[in-house]
């Protein structure tokens, strides 16, 4: 029986052999199982550059049998660099080269996923930009400084270091000397830190009343200046505005905090930081807080002072950094409004400017008095305001205005623009509105009390007056000679005006160009009501009607009359025949909505 059994053995191997012979293998290779990252993983580089070493990954399947024709995707995840080729296929190992990676402009964090097709996971490549060559150098916080002769200053002057990109830089040796008056200092030679900031020791003044200067530079990058003023005696600072003052509650208080600088003799005192802070906490804010007297009026004042939603109440104190000797306060209690407008400076303004803008907004706040829905907006920098707006990721109640005091074409040109960027698409109210001005005309406007009137004016248009007329359906006949406006409530309110006119009411302007007509009350029959296109002359009233107020509530808004204007058509216009018939275009661009937002804070263009 044994030996009948040998010769099986021989045949299994020959079988085996046969097998194999005919292309029959007992492994499969792929699919793909597993990427990796075999060189150029967390690596440093200048941000803006290409990597020094080419990152490459290895495409494998799940017995560890290298895979080639491949195809791999990639995708900047952070840091915002740029690639090559957003594909790339492996070769006879396995191994793909990513294409050349170029990071991101700001320092930090860069991440780039690499996954092969036929992959749900994938691998990252991680890289770190680093800053560049230092280029720029820049004042931090506190610029002006105030002092007794001889004495040192209170703070410290302070730089902040970038390279071309904006990005901090570490390291660098930054220079401080006197360039003005006799001063001493020490520490003037000190290195920034990582966040990119270098600051001055101590400085003491010269012997000389007056001016003090000191330079800062660095290697490679522009100088910066930093000026005290040598005191013979302490300051002191009054309040030039109300020191109480009620408003609305998240909204500009009405008047903007001012103080005077003066010395003993009452003298005034120009360039003396001078500082606002809130008190006891609460949810105010004030901007811009550290000020600098007027070198001719010797006031100060802070951006702006702001009442949170919520705290009734709240107190900013001035004082006088160097000097505790002296300090103003300043009380504001808030009311809730249903109806919200935030203004928002993207430009400098004079506290004259600030509070026009102010008083504007709590008259339209106390004229539309209902609520709109709050909207989810996010918008990249740049979306509104003439490309001036700042990103925004915030929900809206209810209007967000963006101004600016800007230079535009100087004095008698065009006087800025106005009106929705986004709008709701319920409803058509504006959530994010913008207004420009050129800050040649307002210095005018200003001088001859006509500043608040024009201001208040463009407000409306953001608001909707003329704005969003064609798409509420209120607007008959634009581009035509007798275009009017057609709401039931403006209509309601129009015999009551009394002016004997004979055509079809409301007219709208039908002269004057693009800009005035379609969009204002007719001049030749409204006359002076601050919504015709036009500016009176110094001392003849603009009278916000109730036929204005009446409009807002035909597009769609809760209004209260309780505010508005007397209005008589035949005395405005003897007024303005006593005034010499002085009247000027406003000259101002009414601005549409670009966008439009829905309620779940999804933005799209208008089309």
């Amino acid at each position: 029986m044994h030996r009948r059994g040998r010769p099986a053995r021989p045949l299994m191997v020959a079988s085996l052999l046969l097998a194999l012979g005919c292309g029959g293998s007992s492994e499969t290779i792929g699919p793909p199982s597993a990427i990796e990252i075999t060189a150029g993983n967390n690596q440093q580089s200048t941000v803006g550059q290409p990597l020094p070493v080419t990152p490459t990954a290895r495409v494998r399947d799940k017995d560890g049998h290298n895979l080639s024709a491949i195809t791999v995707r990639f995708t900047v995840v952070s840091g915002g660099g740029t690639i090559a080729a957003d594909t790339a296929i492996t070769d006879a190992n396995g191994v793909v080269v990513l294409p050349s990676w170029t990071l991101g402009t700001r320092s930090g964090a860069n991440t780039l996923k690499v996954q092969a097709s036929g992959l749900t996971t994938s691998v990252t490549v991680n890289a770190t930009g680093t800053a560049a060559a230092p280029s720029n150098l820049a004042t931090v916080d506190q610029v002006n400084f105030a002092a007794l002769v001889q004495t040192q200053v209170t703070g410290q002057p302070t730089v902040l270091v970038t390279d071309g990109f904006g990005n901090p830089v570490g390291g660098v040796i930054v220079t401080f000397s006197v360039s003005l008056n006799n001063g001493s200092l020490t520490g003037a030679a000190p290195t920034t830190d990582a966040a990119g900031h270098a600051s001055l020791a101590g400085w003491t003044l010269g012997s000389t009343v007056g001016v003090n200067r000191v330079t800062a530079s660095a290697s490679g990058t522009n100088s910066v200046q930093f000026e005290a003023q040598g005191l013979s005696a302490a300051p002191t600072i009054v309040s030039t505005s109300p020191t109480t003052q009620a408003g609305i509650l998240g909204a500009m208080v009405p008047r903007v905090p001012q103080v005077r600088v003066t010395n003993s003799l009452g003298q005034i005192l120009g360039g003396v930081p001078v500082r606002f802070a809130i008190s006891g906490g609460g949810d105010a804010t004030v901007l811009g807080p550290l000020a600098v007297s007027d070198p001719i009026t010797g006031i100060a004042a802070p951006t702006d002072w702001r009442l949170g939603p919520a705290s009734t109440s709240s107190t900013v104190i001035a004082t006088l950094p160097g000097f505790p000797g002296s300090s103003v306060t300043f009380n504001a209690t808030g009311t809730f409004s249903p109806f919200l407008i935030d203004v928002r400076f993207l430009s400098s303004a004079t506290p004259a400017q600030r509070d026009a803008f102010a008083s504007a907004a709590a008259r339209w706040m106390q004229i539309i008095v209902g609520d709109i829905p709050d909207v989810p907006v996010s918008l990249a920098v740049g979306t509104c305001a003439t490309g001036a707006s700042p990103a925004m990721n915030e929900t809206i109640d209810d209007v967000v205005i963006f101004a600016q005091v800007t230079g535009i074409d100087g004095v008698g040109g065009i006087l800025g623009s106005a009106g929705p960027c986004i709008r709701r698409s319920t409803g058509l109210f504006t959530a994010v509105g913008s207004m420009r001005f050129d800050m040649a005309d307002l210095v005018g406007l200003q001088n001859t009390n006509r500043l608040e009137p024009v201001i208040l004016h463009e407000m409306a248009h953001v608001l909707g007056f003329g704005t969003i007329w064609t798409e509420k359906g209120v607007l008959v006949g634009a581009g035509g000679a007798d275009p009017v406006f057609t709401g039931a409530e403006a209509l309601s309110v129009w015999p009551s005006f009394n002016l004997g006119y004979a055509g079809t009411p409301v007219p709208v302007e039908n002269l004057f160009g693009a800009g005035t007509r379609d969009s204002h009350w007719r001049e030749s029959v409204l006359v002076s009501e601050l919504m015709t296109g036009f500016i009176e002359a110094p001392g003849v009233p603009t009278p916000l009607s109730r036929l204005t107020i009446a409009s807002f509530k035909d597009l769609g808004y809760s209004i209260s009359y309780s505010t508005a204007d007397a209005y008589a058509g035949n005395l405005m216009a003897a007024m303005r025949e006593a005034g010499a018939g002085a009247r000027t275009p406003i000259n101002d661009i009414v601005e549409n909505a670009q966008w439009e937002v829905t309620p779940l804070g999804i933005v799209r263009r208008i089309h």
